[in-house]
């Protein structure tokens, strides 16, 4: 019987009886609407963001009312505009969906709202994460098999001074995404074998994407069957691994573990917080406790799967009883623990925090200098790329011309306007004459402004692609960046078709309150985007597209030992010639040469002729912090400093070595943790640095502007044949 019937004929029985009767129908009322549609929301990785990079948020929409078509709107909750970002989908009846957007980490709450067509609110979240991971802090999550299996690692006093620990994201195997660019957030990511066999085509597409850009993943063995049962997995770890033993000692193990435990001042190891000395700048558990511990640990005996080596090496243990294999993926890290650290002896050893923070690479000055990781990097790395293409349209009045244009007006409104009419004998004028000079100096003002400030429309582009050879293909991971300048306010339409991709404004670090410094609508249409970007009259803002694409192998490079240092192999499939192809060796940058369009072209490099990578960055230090800073000055002459873009572009991609030049960490720069090459200026890699003038590798911009440019420059890791 409907509900309305329901209460139509309890209001005619007398009594309480009735009045019971409608509170039941009201209530059953309520839940009925309740159930026709639910909407959850789920923020980041198990409730924690990162630092300056990607992450998802993922919704899930059940409807069980009647049918309508949906828009999910995600807005940062800070005191900027920033970015809405939406994807549109249809809800009929009796449905259940689950959407993933890709967010770029520039706040500390997020509001997710489901709307309808007609624009009404159906459905309103607002999410704030539990724990914002700092840059110097690498996040660590997991696929476990169980809760108790998820890694544990020391409290880390730097960031964290509640009673809170180092968490850990446990992940989903249904919630994991299926994009690569909403994994980025990611440092270290532990799988069991277990739910590796769980993940969908989409999903182990973008975990393989994520490991071959610089991520590093954990796989923790349960069964062979997970293994050689599943053709990515068994294809990717590096080695083949055939039976599993008992081993009954582990001394390895252990002292692998022990190699990563802090010491303080004082001798202490780092301990749980609770049990901390006050006098310790870091906590301790006691030796005898720990020494008991190991030594139970070790006497249990362990289940370990054995097999050869691929292309690996041994981490702990030895060739015969291997606990743990290091591989490389791509620039990524494959590490195999033969054994499983969800199961006994391993899920009770107290000291397995110690052996995944070492396996996490937390730094040691997270445990014993808290204030000294408290002061983090304040500039962004986007200042930079947007001082490399700012307009040269745009023109600043300097503070000396502002301050004498403002006594020139004090001086004619005051004694001049007074003396002159004294001297005519009309001080009633004055009435007439201050409006006048009010319109005449907004008139001048306005001249001035537009004689600086005032041009055609223009488009700059610089796009850095990472290739990551796949076989004899290749996956590109591209960062468009692109300053539009308006001469009106007006809206722009920009759009991409690549397999992953999405669009930010230009992250402003933290001087910039952490938020985004442009403002645009980001229409999510699959895994790319539609966006509407908003830029105010006579200013240029910066847009940067993050982007994932599979190709062909547009460039490639082989180094082989040579008579006096190497003999370095290009190959350039792209329909152009290249000018000038830079590659650093052993921590030397050289200038290889041209290379034509379509051909393979060998250079003999000398070694120890090369520029030092660390010095050339170094240079660049105090440019580069000048550059930014004009940007956000208001006042000051051209804003475009730097012009030699193809160096200054080579120069970011070493970060790391830019930070050393300056004086104090306040004013470093801070970006996109793959950003960074400097770790690949060892021995055992080289890098590959082309720089494509005029040249762009997609179309973003779906209007044409009066002015255009567009450059790229094309990054690439190989490792040195020996």
């Amino acid at each position: 019987m409907p509900l309305k019937k329901v209460i139509g004929q309890a209001a005619l029985i007398p009594g309480g009886r009735a009045l019971s009767l409608c509170v039941a129908a009201l209530l059953l009322l309520a839940a009925s609407a309740r159930a026709e549609l639910r909407f959850d929301a789920f923020l980041g990785y198990d409730d924690i963001l990162p630092e300056r990079s990607w992450f998802p948020i993922t919704c899930e929409i059940f409807n069980d009312g009647p049918a309508f078509n949906a828009v999910v709107e995600v807005t940062a909750q800070d005191f900027g505009e920033g970015q809405t970002r939406r994807i549109m989908l249809d809800l009929p009846t009796n449905t259940r969906k689950r959407i993933t957007i890709p967010v770029f980490a520039t706040s500390r709450s997020w509001n997710v709202r489901l709307l309808d067509e007609r624009g009404k609110v159906r459905s309103e979240q607002a999410l704030v994460p539990r724990r914002m991971m700092k840059g110097s802090l690498p996040l660590v999550a997991a696929l476990a098999r169980t809760v108790a299996g998820v890694p544990v690692l020391p409290d880390c006093q730097a960031f964290f001074n509640d009673d809170s620990k180092y968490s850990v994201a446990r992940l989903q195997t249904a919630l994991f995404p299926d994009n690569p660019l909403a994994l980025e957030g990611i440092d270290m990511l532990y799988v069991s074998s277990e739910k590796a066999v769980d993940l969908s085509l989409g999903q182990v597409n973008a975990l393989m994407a994520w490991l071959q850009r610089g991520g590093h993943l954990v796989i923790g063995v349960e069964q062979l069957t997970d293994v050689n049962a599943t053709p990515w997995l068994r294809e990717l770890i590096p080695c083949t691994l055939a039976s599993m033993v008992k081993l009954s000692t582990h001394q390895a193990l252990l002292e692998w573990a022990r190699s990563g435990i802090v010491v303080s001042e004082n001798g202490d190891q780092a301990r749980p917080r609770s049990q901390a000395r006050s006098s310790s700048p870091v906590n301790a558990l006691s030796s005898a406790d720990t020494a008991a511990d190991d030594a139970q640990f070790d006497a249990a005996p362990m289940q370990v799967a054995t097999g050869k080596l691929r292309n690996g090496h041994v981490l702990i243990g030895d060739a015969a009883a291997p606990l743990a294999i290091d591989g490389t993926c791509g620039r990524g890290r494959v590490t195999v623990l033969t054994f499983s650290p969800e199961r006994e002896p391993f899920v009770s050893w107290k000291n397995r925090v110690w052996f995944w923070s070492r396996l996490a690479e937390v730094p040691q000055s997270a445990y014993l200098n808290p204030n000294g990781m408290g002061v983090a990097n304040r500039l962004s790395s986007d200042g930079i790329f947007r001082a490399m293409i700012e307009t040269k349209q745009v023109r600043k009045l300097p503070l000396g011309w502002l301050l004498a244009l403002l006594v020139a007006y004090l001086v004619v409104i005051g004694p001049l306007d007074q003396y002159w009419l004294k001297k005519i004998n009309r001080q009633m004028l004055t009435w007439v004459t201050f409006p006048c000079y009010v319109v005449f100096f907004s008139a001048l003002i306005y001249f001035i402004g537009f004689h600086l400030r005032a041009g055609e429309l223009e488009w700059n582009e610089l796009n850095v692609v990472d290739i990551l050879p796949d076989n004899d293909r290749a996956v590109l991971r591209g960062q468009t960046y692109v300053s539009i300048y308006s001469p009106n306010n007006a809206h722009y339409q920009l759009a991409s078709n690549r397999k992953f991709a999405s669009l930010r404004g230009e992250y402003l670090g933290n001087f910039g309150g952490n938020q985004e410094g442009s403002r645009a609508t980001v229409d999510q249409t699959g895994n790319n985007f539609h966006a509407d970007a908003f830029v105010p009259v006579w200013t240029s803002e910066l847009f940067v597209s993050d982007w994932v694409e599979p190709s062909a192998l547009p460039l490639d490079m082989t180094v082989r030992p040579g008579r006096n240092g190497w003999d370095v192999t290009v190959n350039n499939a792209l329909d152009h010639p290249l000018a000038g192809v830079r590659a650093v060796l052993d921590g030397r940058l050289y200038t290889l040469g041209d290379v034509p369009a379509g051909q393979s072209t060998t250079f003999a490099v000398n070694a120890g002729q090369g520029t030092l990578v660390s010095e050339m960055a170094r240079q660049y230090g105090d440019r580069f912090r000048n550059a930014v800073g004009n940007l956000r000055s208001s006042f000051g002459n051209n804003v475009n400093q730097i012009t030699d873009v193809p160096q200054a572009a080579t120069a970011t991609s070493f970060l790391s070595y830019v930070n050393m030049g300056g004086q104090q960490t306040w004013n470093n720069f801070t970006g996109p943790s793959n950003l960074d090459l400097s770790r690949f200026t060892g021995q055992n890699f080289a890098i590959l640095l082309a720089w494509d003038a005029g040249h762009s590798p997609g179309t973003l911009n779906q209007f044409t502007p009066k002015r255009f440019h567009s450059d790229t420059l094309y990054r690439l890791v190989v490792p040195v044949k020996m």
